[in-house]
């Protein structure tokens, strides 16, 4: 560990552990029970700086959670000053102190305004009827906020004298993302993705103008992050982790700097130099002779905003340099002395909405939870919650007869965890992460998110749903015995594997047409394939639900026979004869207006020969032989099954048990 910052989560690792009493209903056959919230989290995606309600110098952090928070902090002290639910958001990626100091929060769909005045949000609303997601948000000289957007790429503004939107419309054909944007004079330049596009838009003509990206980095994926400091715009690209430097009155690029990571620039200090992170260590950048130098402050990878403040210690005179660390911390850097600080905050972890949920191999109940990620364990025979800090998302997880493995976004990466060692990890550092341990990463394969898992004689097989803006996903087969795997892309072509089943010697895979975000699917209909490990062929592909677009789940009866499963169809299949023996609907479900599905379905044989799972928010049980099907809960997500056949979904933030 490099500095205290690293230590912090050595400290974390641990959040808190929660005990529940025995309750008398605990073990009554068909009740429902709450076991608790799994997860806590600072998240922060965004923080801007400037003065509080009483004069002070303040930070405005907003932290991701059920619902987003606007946390107003004290820079000098570090205390909380005040916090504020931002209720109908569940994230907030952009936030502006507009001028006449009001702050602005772009949170899931809707704007939200903060008046230092009065210590108050108001929801502005939403922003664009057709957007679900806001991201970075800038302001005018006039106090206009403008805003992009998914999954159109579109561009808004808000007018605050005539409360109200314009929504300017989809910025580049095809692209779903606009995830960065600065004013310069009239203009608005813009950041888009899945395919990296940099668009010159003047708002009061409408006219539209593409920037060629420089030779070499024309295939990113996002212009992720853009700012325009004096006539400099700023632009990193993504996946190289490019900043390219754009002389926005020569009309020309200047300059090209590598590794640097997210997500602004700073503001202009002083003798014109902005700062920003490059390998992990603060740099300033010189904006007349364009010259970059280190500052020796390492660790400062996460900055999720940039601010100028007046600290009053030594070694800190005149201006300061401070930025918000993603798990709530910030750090204080002065140019002139060198000398820098991290502060803690009195920011309050937020529960966060479940992503996962799964079987461990020691008969534990492990979860993890949605964008701020984490892990944690429920334990059914002591009734108690340990949470972990410092993991990433998992999109799904498999236990074996040892280690349960887990696959994570971004970047499709796969770890395995030991449960008889200690939890052990370092976010900063997970390539020397101990427990869970990371083994390899998909991303050099174009796969992004590992959905579908299965296992069986020692091997371990993982689908994955490919990167943004891509089609064709992957069937993964690691051996356990030497951490060796082979990627399969394109196995059903085009198309993502999300559900996979093992038997006798061979794997089924379940499809979705669905690829990465910001990419329209070529295929039509979901597809049932067989794989042979022992030939790596493809032996079988087939349509057993015509127009369905995905097969969300799948698991073999007492008999051999396959059952799959749409959103809202099941069917039967003959391994031996390859035929779908049956369908039949089991809630109604339209492909309208669907934009993509990876996850939804969840289906497990029990020992009482029923099949058990979720879907559309129901869960369920249905009996192969009668095929009658009987809704458990109308309120769950998600789903695993433990040893003693209890059943376990998720509602929201929470973790839940049908005692069966």
């Amino acid at each position: 560990m490099k500095c205290g910052y690293f230590k912090m989560f050595l400290l974390l690792t641990l959040l808190f552990v929660i005990m529940f009493p025995k309750t008398g209903t605990a073990s009554q056959p068909g009740t429902v029970e709450k076991l608790g919230t799994m997860h806590h989290s600072i998240g922060i995606l965004s923080a801007v700086f400037g003065k509080g309600p009483n004069g002070e110098q303040a930070m405005y952090a907003v932290s991701s959670g059920s619902p987003a928070v606007l946390n107003v902090i004290n820079v000098d002290s570090g205390e909380k000053i005040s916090s504020h639910k931002l209720v109908g958001a569940a994230q907030g990626w952009g936030a502006v102190i507009a001028p006449d100091g009001r702050v602005y929060v772009a949170g899931s769909a809707n704007l939200y305004r903060y008046s230092p005045e009065t210590d108050t949000v108001e929801n502005l609303g939403r922003a664009v009827s057709t957007e679900s997601t806001l991201w970075r948000i800038k302001a005018d000289s006039e106090g206009r906020i403008y805003g992009g957007s998914f999954p159109n790429g579109k561009l808004y503004m808000y007018d605050p004298e005539k409360d109200q939107f314009t929504d300017f419309g989809p910025m580049a054909e095809g692209e779903q993302y606009l995830r960065s944007h600065d004013l310069y004079k009239d203009k608005v330049y813009i950041g888009m993705g899945s395919r990296a596009k940099l668009i010159e838009f003047t708002p009061k003509t409408g006219e539209k103008k593409e920037i060629s990206l420089p030779e070499g980095y024309k295939d990113e994926k996002y212009v992720y992050d853009l700012d325009i400091r004096k006539h400099f715009l700023f632009a990193r690209v993504t996946d190289s982790s490019t900043l390219l430097v754009y002389d926005l009155k020569k009309k020309e690029w200047i300059n090209e700097i590598t590794g640097v990571k997210g997500g602004e620039v700073s503001p202009a200090g002083p003798k014109n130099k902005i700062y920003f992170n490059k390998d992990n260590e603060l740099h300033a950048y010189d904006l007349k002779k364009h010259r970059l130098e280190p500052t020796g402050f390492k660790d400062t990878w996460s900055a999720k905003g940039y601010g100028w403040a007046d600290i009053d210690e030594k070694n800190f005179e005149g201006p300061d340099l401070v930025s918000s660390l993603f798990n709530g911390r910030f750090w204080v850097y002065n140019p002139k002395t060198g000398a820098s600080k991290f502060m803690e905050t009195q920011m309050e972890g937020q529960p966060i909405p479940l992503q996962s949920i799964g079987l461990g191999p020691d008969g534990n109940i492990y979860t993890s939870g949605y964008l701020s990620g984490g892990f944690a364990r429920y334990s059914p025979a002591e009734n108690k919650i340990t949470s972990f800090s410092g993991f990433g998302q998992a999109e799904n997880m498999i236990s074996t007869d040892k280690y349960l493995y887990l696959g994570v976004y971004s970047g499709g990466y796969i770890y395995r965890y030991d449960p008889d060692l200690p939890y052990e990890h370092d976010p900063s550092n997970a390539d020397a992460a101990i427990n869970p341990k990371r083994l390899f990463t998909l991303k050099p394969h174009g796969q992004d998110r590992p959905f579908g898992f299965a296992e069986g004689d020692g091997k371990v097989f993982i689908g994955t749903v490919p990167d943004y803006g891509q089609l064709g996903g992957a069937l993964t087969i690691l051996d356990e015995a030497n951490d060796q795997y082979e990627v399969f892309r394109n196995v059903v072509n085009n198309q993502s594997v999300i559900s996979l089943q093992y038997k006798n010697n061979l794997v089924y895979g379940g499809t979705s047409v669905s690829g990465g975000l910001g990419v329209v699917p070529s295929e039509k209909e979901a597809k049932l394939f067989i794989f042979d490990p022992s030939s790596n062929q493809k032996i079988y592909e087939g349509t057993p639900l015509p127009g369905e677009k995905a097969i969300g789940a799948l698991a073999f009866d007492k008999d051999g026979f396959l059952w799959g499963m749409s959103p809202g169809k099941i069917f039967k299949f003959d391994p031996k004869t390859k035929e779908v023996l049956l369908t039949k609907e089991l809630f109604p479900y339209s492909w309208e207006g669907v934009g993509h599905y990876w996850r939804g379905a969840f289906l497990s044989l029990n020992a009482d020969g029923k099949f058990y799972g979720t879907s559309l928010g129901k869960l369920f049980s249905f009996d192969p032989v009668s095929q009658e099907m009987k809704i458990l809960d109308s309120d769950a997500s998600l789903y695993t099954m433990d040893t003693n056949g209890d059943l376990y979904f998720g509602r929201g933030t929470d973790l839940y048990r049908y005692n069966r």
